[in-house]
């Protein structure tokens, strides 16, 4: 049967559809209106398209058009009773299969297959395109006519040919940014639980992602606040500086060993103590909407509600600090007074101050924030 004047006129053309092919890379929700343009450009009734695993039969569709869930849900119950699907060596990728090559028509009639799930939808015909292989599964394209339709032939093969390229490349790059996005996903996941505060922001300063802590800090604006869409030191004495800092850091290469993090002291409202922000690199990556690759930076702050073992702190193993000079250490570095340090470690102040001088010689700091920024920068617990 000849395709009818009004369907010629409907049919979208090849480059309009391979242009809409191409787009749906990037959004899933694009390919139900991919498969009703291919299902209009093969004149089929329904086009669909999946995966099917020849081990153990089974059927999993990805998309459908017309979008009925019935058919592929349905489709599947027949799916270890599917002549067509009756060997894996006749779907190699980038091959288009006309169900008549597999089976011939009459030879189909008479199978479960063709009275449970074709007969009852009126359909018959089947062109197939395989779009990626994989192990003992393969991923296709379908198209269905119904049986009064004239079946697929030499032009729509050809046609399917040229489309299958195209759909295989879109497919592909979608899995591989699927992949890296539910990766990104799982690792950032890996800071939810983080009781410390944690930034990822561009060099400008745009937060890209932040876990439910940082959320906690900003709306108390603990050493820092979002400007419109950008972070940014709550006081402003220290917002050039943690400005700076960022765009500085976005240009090193965390690769290399020798690239440290930067550590910035961040005043907060009295009584309240400052809280350090550890300012790392976390490499370059291509921002689409600039078409570039600029840095990521990593922030995170740390104050005095830090916890912080000093039986396992790498900076006191690195200067062979003592187990008093380390508590010593990690105290300060909560941003607790030598009063305070002194009646937790049951102490007088001055055997504080005498931990401190030792410390300071051992490390060749001059103070307590200088102490604090080192030991930022050398303890990854805390950075």
């Amino acid at each position: 049967m000849a395709r009818t004047r009004f369907h010629q006129e409907c049919q979208p053309t090849a480059t309009s559809l391979v242009r809409t092919i191409h787009a749906a890379s990037v959004s899933t929700t694009e390919w139900p209106g991919v498969l009703g343009q291919i299902r209009k450009y093969l004149d089929a009734r329904v086009v669909t398209l999946g995966h099917h695993e020849f081990t153990t039969g089974a059927d999993s569709d990805l998309f459908e058009s017309p979008n009925d869930a019935r058919f592929s849900h349905d489709m599947a119950a027949f799916s270890a009773r599917n002549p067509w699907f009756l060997s894996i060596e006749d779907y190699r990728p980038g091959r288009v299969i006309a169900g008549d090559e597999v089976i011939s028509h009459s030879d189909l009639r008479r199978t479960d297959f063709y009275r449970g799930f074709l007969q009852p939808r009126g359909l018959l015909h089947r062109l197939c395109g395989v779009v990626a292989q994989r192990s003992s599964g393969a991923h296709l394209l379908s198209a269905y006519r119904a049986e009064e339709q004239d079946a697929f032939g030499t032009r729509e093969k050809t046609e399917l040919t040229v489309l299958i390229d195209h759909i295989t490349l879109s497919l592909e790059n979608q899995w591989r940014w699927q992949e890296a996005d539910d990766l990104s996903r799982a690792l950032l996941a890996l800071t939810d639980h983080d009781a410390n505060p944690v930034f990822l922001v561009t060099a400008d300063a745009e937060p890209i992602y932040r876990n439910p802590a940082a959320d906690h800090l900003l709306d108390g604006r603990i050493g820092l606040c979002l400007d419109g869409k950008r972070l940014m030191a709550a006081s402003p004495a220290d917002q050039r500086l943690l400005r700076e800092t960022i765009a500085h850091v976005a240009q090193n290469d965390p690769a290399h060993a020798v690239t440290s993090p930067c550590v910035v002291t961040l005043a907060c409202a009295p009584p309240m103590s400052p809280v350090v922000a550890v300012v790392r690199a976390a490499g370059q990556v291509f921002m689409r909407q600039t078409g570039v690759r600029r840095g990521l930076v990593l922030v995170t702050v740390r104050g005095g509600h830090a916890l912080h073992d000093p039986a396992t702190c790498v900076f006191a193993r690195q200067y062979e600090l003592t187990s008093a000079q380390a508590k010593v250490s990690s105290l300060v570095f909560a941003g607790q007074s030598l009063s305070t340090i002194a009646h937790s470690l049951n102490v007088s102040e001055n055997t504080v101050r005498s931990h401190l001088k030792q410390i300071f010689q051992k490390t060749d700091t001059h103070g307590q924030m200088d102490l604090v920024h080192l030991h930022a920068r050398v303890c990854p617990a805390l950075s």
